[in-house]
């Protein structure tokens, strides 16, 4: 293989013998010039890919680069929200079924409902008496699912709420409006005839009573989940007490 140093002595050997052969262009070429053209090509290679490493053009890449992936993460997480499903064991074939039918996310919050429903049993709770599919616990007024009470009244209680037409209404609602049922839910605005000072005063008292109705009703579950059998008693001994004299007077 011959090197650029041998070129070099051949080419000095070559002007030694004649130095006119020097200005010979096309030797020059031959033994010269090739080395530069090669030089000039390395450097141009080296810029294209500096260039496109760095720079305005680079930062373009790595822009493009990065928006193909957030878009490919986007759409796999898109596609696990309508199609995962999650896998529990220890909940009705019936129920865990309905679940299914929602997006994952929802799944799990469901899904800890009814392990709360377990936790409720385990501490010796009483089935909830429930006439429909709403609940003012604090789970059900956020995410309008069925709650732990709704649940354990469904799984334990004599009259079970959760029909198949009730969960399609529960899946419905996501298939239609999606997250934006918590926005419309909180947003929605009704418009209500002018009221007379009688009907206002109405009003504020039916809001009162409903207020305090609400608010006993919070303090209960508080004890009832967090107190022992003493304390229990005594809220209902308490509340019996408050309100005997008024039911007293009514009833007669």
């Amino acid at each position: 293989m011959t090197t650029q140093l041998d070129k070099f002595y051949k080419f000095y050997a070559l002007s030694k013998v004649s130095p006119k052969l020097l200005k010979n262009e096309e030797l020059a070429n031959l033994y010269i010039k090739p080395k530069k053209k090669k030089n000039q090509s390395n450097r141009n290679e080296l810029k294209r890919i500096t260039v496109s490493h760095h720079g305005l053009i680079g930062a373009c890449h790595k822009i493009i680069a990065l928006d193909a992936k957030k878009r490919s993460d986007a759409e796999y997480i898109a596609f696990e929200f309508r199609t995962k499903q999650i896998s529990v064991v220890g909940i009705d074939f019936e129920i865990i079924d309905q679940i299914h039918k929602f997006p994952f996310p929802i799944q799990q919050k469901i899904v800890s409902e009814v392990h709360a429903v377990e936790e409720r049993i385990e501490k010796g709770k009483d089935v909830p008496v429930l006439t429909s599919l709403n609940c003012y616990c604090l789970f059900f007024c956020q995410y309008l699912l069925p709650c732990q009470h709704i649940l354990h009244n469904h799984l334990y209680g004599e009259k079970k709420l959760l029909t198949t037409n009730a969960w399609e209404q529960f899946q419905q609602m996501f298939m239609e409006s999606g997250f934006e049922v918590y926005i419309s839910h909180e947003l929605v605005e009704i418009e209500l005839p002018k009221k007379t000072e009688a009907e206002k005063a109405m009003e504020n008292r039916r809001s009162t009573i409903n207020e305090l109705i609400e608010r006993t009703r919070n303090a209960y579950w508080r004890v009832e989940e967090k107190g022992n059998a003493v304390q229990k008693s005594i809220f209902i001994e308490t509340l019996k007490a408050s309100l005997g004299s008024i039911l007293n007077a009514e009833e007669q």
